[in-house]
Formats: structure tokens, sequence, C-alpha cells
């Protein structure tokens, strides 16, 4: 089961309220709450895991206020793709990589103009794919550099995302030697699964 623990907080001497969103696997602490917070949110979160509600507003602790929800729709909760050790979350424009099981975030795998579309972890956890405005392939070891615009690196490789733009809606299969995936407008193409050339 996955919850998303929303924590908003104005100190008095701020402005603005901070908003930061985390996500529970299975009840499990995320690793951005300190024990403290964990402590006040577990009833909540233990009341929403056994079904007596999927929701909680204005937990308040200190000088933050926690809403806390059931995430019923993968896709609507902003997880394009998860596998036995990562998950993907769209946040905005940005594709996040994150750790199971505490959600500790690892690096940005893609940025995109639009928001990211559709993502794909491959099973053996060698590389994740997202798409949206173009495609990017990123390699999933060490050091975890997040990704950056006009960077040429080894840790990801990417097509389509300037010039002649391929605008991506779904991630349709990844084998050994393609990508395939489906074009804003109904047309599939498919790329090289190591450098994202165009597969006749």
């Amino acid at each position: 089961m996955k919850i998303w623990i929303t924590r908003y907080t104005r100190k008095p001497e701020d402005e603005i309220t901070r908003m930061k969103r985390m996500i529970s696997l299975d009840a499990v602490k995320p690793y951005e709450i300190p024990e403290d917070e964990w402590e006040v949110l577990q009833p909540y979160i233990s009341e929403i895991v056994g079904g007596r509600s999927s929701e909680h507003k204005n937990i308040v602790y200190g000088n933050s206020r926690f809403e806390i929800y059931r995430i019923d729709n993968d896709l609507e909760g902003g997880i394009l793709a998860e596998s036995k050790n990562y998950y993907i979350l769209r946040d905005y424009e940005e594709a996040k990589l994150y750790r199971k099981p505490d959600s500790k975030y690892v690096a940005s795998v893609g940025h995109f103009y639009g928001d990211p579309q559709d993502a794909y972890i491959d099973p053996e956890e060698r590389f994740c794919v997202t798409v949206g405005c173009g495609i990017i392939k990123y390699n999933l070891c060490e050091p975890f550099e997040g990704y950056m615009y006009d960077r040429n690196t080894p840790q990801w490789v990417e097509t389509g995302r300037e010039g002649d733009i391929e605008w991506c809606d779904r991630i349709d299969e990844v084998t050994e030697e393609y990508i395939a995936v489906s074009l804003e407008g109904g047309d599939k193409k498919k790329f090289d699964i190591n450098t994202l050339a165009p597969v006749q």
C-alpha cells in the first residue's frame, strides 16, 4: 500500500508556507521524516492501512500540519514505474528515482517539457526509461548523477528532445534490442536500446 504524506511548515520568521511531499510504502517510515514526526503520524497511517479510513487532514505537530491519504491509483499518485528496489515519481516536469522501502531520493532521471508521460524500470534494474518530450534511458549504477540538460555522460542517453521532437505518450515494449513507444497522434516507433537511434 502506498500513502502520500504532505507536510506544510511555516516557521514564525517565514513569510511563506513550505510544502514537502513524501510516500510511505507499506507503512514504512519515509527516509525524510524524523522519528518524532513518524510517531505522531503512525496511528493515522495504521488506520489507512487497516482500511478504517482513506485520508486524514489537519494533523498538527510543532510548526507543521500534515495531510495523509491512500494512493489508490499509481498513475494518479504520480508513480510512473516500479521495480523490486526502486520507483519513479513524476514531480511536475521531472522524473525522480526513489529507493525502496524507505523512499529515499536517489536522483533525477529526466526533465521533460510538458511532464514525463511514462516510465519503465528494467526487471534486472540495469536501467530505466522515461518518455514525454523525447526519450531518456538512464543507467541505474553509481554514482547516480542527477539528469541535466546538455550534458554528455555515460549515465544516460537521450533522443528526440530538441529539433524534431518525439512527443511520446507511452512505452509499449522494451526488449534487449529496442524500446517501442507510442507517439502523440497514434504512430508507433522503435529505438535501439543502447543508442536510442531509430530502428526500421
